[in-house]
């Protein structure tokens, strides 16, 4: 039913929501006994797997009251210059410093929108949530990510885990 790769992917799926390898490995195995249960077979059993690691991490965040919720505008216009994240270079260092600044919800859309490159607008159908939503979350990684590059450019020598100023 699921490849090795597709379980991979699974797995990190899960790794880019909590963050924490154990974690992860709990969520991808809960999952799977949830599919393994299931009388009838989704048709998409990647997605829909995908899916269960998702609602199950909310219910766990939701029990432990640590999901981070931010106030959106929907009616606020969105930012967006020509730039994109496409066009910026990343490298390693960059990469590891923001997603220890991004919260659970940014660390899941840059995983759907970098690694399963899926557009704004799956994105947003995906994680049943407007696509205005999504693209402000991904300008503030962005932003975020323009940030950590400033402090690294200006402090070469700072480690990961400190401020760079």
């Amino acid at each position: 039913m699921l490849d090795n790769s597709a379980l991979q992917q699974l797995y990190r799926y899960a790794l880019s929501l909590t963050a924490e390898p154990a974690a992860a490995e709990d969520l991808l195995q809960g999952a799977l006994e949830k599919l393994i249960a299931q009388q009838e077979k989704p048709q998409q059993v990647q997605a829909y797997t995908r899916r269960i690691i998702r609602n199950q991490f909310i219910d766990q965040c939701r029990r432990a009251k640590i999901i981070a919720f931010e106030s959106l505008q929907e009616h606020e216009p969105v930012n967006m210059d020509t730039q994109s994240l496409e066009e910026l270079v990343v490298m390693q260092d960059w990469v590891e410093k923001l997603l220890q600044h991004l919260n659970n919800a940014e660390r899941e859309v840059l995983y759907m929108w970098a690694v399963l490159e899926y557009s704004t607008s799956e994105i947003a159908h995906e994680l049943k949530q407007p696509r205005g939503t999504i693209l402000s979350r991904l300008y503030r990684i962005r932003k975020k990510l323009e940030q950590i590059k400033g402090d690294l450019e200006e402090n070469p020598n700072a480690s990961l885990g400190q401020d760079a100023r």
